[in-house]
């Protein structure tokens, strides 16, 4: 027993610390995460998990795992969660391309949830098909972010954290195939940064393939700074769904600086909306 929950499982285990599935004593499933490194104050995992835990308790969207409490037990900190029963995006996407208008309705959910996010204060900053779950609503599917372990605080939420960064200039997280070039390079980021994840993972949901593909991690991270990104019409069976509206939604989240992007995730979805409107009629 660990606080009042019965550990059930395993679900995941890194270098971060590990998740198991837990019971109750009324019989409800939570996940359970906790940092490898236990209450360690000087540990940098110990940090970024408090920041994690208070990111994930300010949230409360649909579209992003929920928060059920926090403890300390053994001199280990906890971090109880909604059990998100489901498939990874990552999972999904093996068995090949997305229908656009599926892949259009998941984007959108990935935004309505980053812009709840970042409205409080919060950038994901690890935004990638292996962080999305797909659940089965019966007759639609929900699409929920997971794994709030990079996360970056901005505005009052950084504040709230008696302002410490985990993180100087110059110093790169994220995963290479979805990082905004500013992130690649180690510079300042903000929420356009999710919005550059969300339009590298609609790329792949519709092609198959992420905009910059390459064995090496860091010439990856090189072509997201100065390689132009492909145009999803080039992919399109006949141009059929390659819409302008379309284009216009990935080319604008894919723009390399922040400013050339959507200034936000609200405006990035009306765009989305136009897009889907201009598929709407395609066979």
């Amino acid at each position: 027993m660990l606080g009042k929950y019965k550990l059930i499982a395993p679900l995941g285990r890194g270098g971060m610390g590990g998740v198991w599935e837990v019971e109750d004593a009324a019989g409800n499933r939570f996940a359970l995460k906790s940092p490898a490194t236990g209450l360690n104050p000087a540990a940098e995992a110990t940090k970024r998990f408090a920041r994690e835990t208070n990111a994930v308790q300010l949230l409360d969207h649909p579209n992003l795992v929920q928060a059920v409490e926090v403890f300390v037990e053994h001199d280990a900190l906890f971090l109880v969660m909604e059990r998100v029963v489901g498939q990874t995006l990552t999972k999904a996407l093996a068995k090949g391309t997305f229908e656009p208008r599926r892949a259009l309705v998941i984007a959108r959910q990935l935004l309505d949830g980053v812009g709840h996010a970042h409205a409080q204060g919060v950038v994901h900053r690890d935004l990638k098909p292996d962080n999305v779950m797909l659940v089965d609503m019966g007759g639609w599917e929900r699409a929920k972010i997971v794994d709030f372990g990079l996360v970056k605080l901005i505005g009052d939420a950084e504040a709230a954290m008696g302002g410490a960064k985990l993180t100087t200039m110059g110093i790169v997280f994220g995963t290479p195939a979805y990082m905004s070039p500013e992130q690649a390079t180690g510079k300042a980021i903000d929420g356009r940064a999710d919005l550059y994840a969300v339009a590298t993972i609609l790329f792949e949901m519709l092609v198959g393939r992420v905009p910059f593909e390459h064995a090496d991690p860091m010439m990856q991270m090189r072509m997201q700074v100065k390689a132009p990104p492909p145009r999803i019409d080039m992919f399109a069976k006949g141009g059929a769904w390659s819409t302008p509206e379309l284009n216009a939604l990935v080319d604008g989240g894919l723009a390399k600086h922040p400013d050339d992007r959507f200034p936000n995730a609200t405006v990035m979805m009306a765009a989305l909306d136009d897009a889907f409107k201009s598929i709407e009629h395609v066979p």
